[in-house]
């Protein structure tokens, strides 16, 4: 029998045949019952498994949740179903990584920087410099200052070396807290350091600090020079470098004259972009060449917007391709007036029960010749895979097998017809009532004929007394045993040796002796005469052990003891005569030393029967015996009268 190998989840991978290797279905060697040198391909499964099928190259037949050493990269993958995967979300190389996931960090051990990959960019955490350019840019560090309070403190470092320290306030330090590269207070008794409240240079050429005593223009209040150049004017064209910002909700207003147009202003917390005319349009317009595109175009009277359209005639008139990269809700209907229609998609949701196909543009529903051939076909290479509607047999048709399969929900499943089970995984339908043309079925563990029951060895009428068997010839039961047999009843039952034994050994034992000439213990006409011997007799006809304790036998012993035999014709004749009873033959023998002068009897021999009446006197007893402890044990005798 094949070994069903089945997945961690319970899903069968594969029906692995006895005495075969099956190289395809994973990257492991699946070796079948019975297969002769399996050693060497057990033991290389468990070498591929302690090396995580190390390779320059995946495995080609990998399973969701295996791990891979790729040899190439010199890393560790898993595989999720589609690809093999980093199974470490860092990777340390001089070279940026061709091959990360979202959320993978390299760390450049050539520029020593720690980069983030977001799925389309690398973000670079830090630092900002590379190891060929020296420490570059600012350090958040706490100060202890001579008053023993920590300080933070912002340190600006070019080429690795420091140029400047930015002090929210002033304070010493001391020289055992000394900031490397800072200079000490010159001529400070106590080689203390100083930083004052704002930036400080480490070198007074390299940058200085505080304001110039005079210059062209007007310092507010923050000590920022301010000059002409820098304002913008009210009653003629003006431009800035720099942001213009308006700190009030009423915003930014626009028209011609005191007419106002549009004004761009914040509702609330909203930034709002109002036009001010009733019924006044607004478009958004962009350049293109020497012309300008309506990018946006909103019919206030009308309520449209056209996108790249002017004049739109619908709530929203596009003109050129859509796409949404988040969801589309469609409150109304959904008319879509092309020849084709493409989902790229990987699940299509549909809230509506129904999905109706075949109507035609005058939304009338098409004849079953117009439709046949319609129904969902998935398109493969290796060929489509339709459910359709063939109106030659009036009925769905799919090229494909179907498979049902069970759920939490649905956890047997069951093909139907008219809302009846016709088969499910384990069960066909009761309501199937003839399975025409079947000429073979598997080994039944239980078979139910009308009402006969074949389960095992055993065969059980379910309904009814009894069972008959209409032979058309002998009924031949393989030199077995019939066993389990009732007692019979009637004259043509059938009967267990048990019962059979039973019945001729309880039934009493009627037999007749000729017992003349027995003498143990005493001759047949004194006491009791030969009991011992006919109990002998009796026991090696009809052994007692045979027999229920109780069983009597009954002896009718005979006797002709008594028997006279009377008018014996005994005819002698002489050798070579043979015609009597007796035939004598003679010998010559020697007398008065005379050799062979006289003949004697040699000998006498019955040649034939003799003749005569006999008179027989016979003797009759009738002996009992009953058995006791599997023996024949003497009750009585009676002399029996017989005229």
């Amino acid at each position: 029998m094949s070994y069903r190998l089945n997945r961690t989840d319970g899903e069968l991978l594969v029906d692995l045949t006895d005495g075969i290797l099956d190289l395809t279905t994973t990257d492991l060697t699946l070796i079948g019952k019975n297969y002769k040198g399996f050693g060497e391909f057990l033991n290389e499964n468990f070498i591929a498994l302690l090396e995580n099928f190390a390779s320059t190259s995946q495995p080609t037949n990998p399973m969701v949740g295996q791990l891979w050493y790729d040899k190439q990269d010199a890393r560790l993958k898993v595989y999720d179903g589609t690809v093999f995967r980093p199974a470490t979300g860092s990777v340390v190389s001089s070279t940026r990584p061709t091959n990360l996931n979202v959320g993978d960090i390299w760390i450049d051990n050539e520029e020593n920087k720690l980069y983030i990959w977001d799925g389309s960019d690398l973000t670079l955490v830090g630092p900002e410099y590379s190891a060929g350019q020296g420490k570059t840019g600012f350090e958040v560090t706490s100060q202890l200052d001579a008053t023993d309070v920590q300080r933070t403190i912002l340190k600006l470092f070019l080429g690795g070396t420091l140029v400047g320290i930015f002090s929210p306030e002033t304070f010493y330090i001391l020289p055992e807290y000394a900031i490397a590269g800072y200079p000490q207070v010159a001529g400070d008794s106590q080689n203390r350091q100083l930083l004052e409240k704002g930036f400080n240079v480490v070198n007074s050429e390299f940058f200085y600090r505080g304001t110039a005593t005079s210059a062209k223009g007007l310092v507010d209040d923050a000590g920022i020079v301010r000059s002409a150049e820098n304002f913008i004017p009210t009653d003629a064209n003006g431009a800035t470098t720099g942001s213009l910002k308006i700190k009030n909700s009423a915003g930014l207003s626009v028209g011609v004259g005191e007419t106002e147009y549009a004004i761009l202003k914040i509702a609330g917390t909203t930034a709002t972009l109002e036009t001010q005319q009733s019924n006044g349009d607004l478009a958004f317009k962009v350049r293109s060449g020497s012309s300008f595109l309506p990018a946006m175009y909103v019919d206030t009277s009308e309520k449209y917007i056209g996108i790249w359209k002017s004049n739109p005639a619908y709530s929203l008139d596009v003109t050129g391709d859509g796409r949404f990269t988040s969801n589309l809700t469609v409150g109304g209907n959904l008319l879509v007036e092309g020849t084709t229609t493409h989902l790229n998609t990987t699940t299509l949701r549909v809230e509506d029960k129904n999905i109706e196909l075949g109507i035609l543009d005058d939304s009338t529903e098409a004849t079953d010749a117009q439709i046949d051939g319609g129904g969902i076909i998935v398109r493969s290479l290796n060929g489509s895979k339709d459910w359709t509607w063939q109106a030659s047999t009036s009925a769905w048709t799919s090229n494909q097998d179907i498979n049902i399969q069970s759920g939490v929900d649905n956890p047997d499943p069951a093909l139907m017809v008219d809302g009846v089970d016709i088969l499910t995984k384990t069960t066909l339908g009761s309501t199937v009532n003839n399975a025409l043309g079947l000429t073979r079925v598997g080994t039944l563990s239980e078979l139910t004929v009308d009402d006969i029951n074949i389960n095992s060895a055993t065969i059980t009428r379910i309904n009814g007394t009894g069972l008959n068997i209409v032979a058309g010839g002998d009924i031949t039961v393989d030199s077995q045993n019939i066993t389990g047999l009732a007692e019979p009843s009637a004259a043509t039952d059938a009967a267990t040796k048990n019962y059979v034994d039973v019945q001729l050994y309880s039934k009493d034992v009627i037999i007749s002796l000729d017992v003349t000439g027995l003498t143990d213990p005493d001759p047949i006409g004194s006491v009791d005469g030969p009991k011992n011997s006919i109990a002998t007799l009796l026991q090696n006809m009809q052994s007692a052990s045979q027999y229920e304790t109780g069983t009597t036998a009954y002896v009718m012993a005979t006797s002709y003891t008594g028997s006279t035999v009377s008018g014996i014709t005994v005819d002698i004749t002489t050798s070579p005569d043979t015609s009597g009873v007796l035939t004598k033959s003679s010998i010559a023998v020697d007398k008065d030393n005379v050799s062979s002068s006289e003949t004697v009897i040699q000998d006498i021999s019955q040649s034939n029967d003799a003749s005569g009446v006999a008179t027989l006197t016979a003797i009759r007893y009738l002996y009992e015996y009953t058995v006791s402890a599997n023996t024949w044990t003497f009750v009585r005798r009676t002399l029996q009268t017989v005229t």
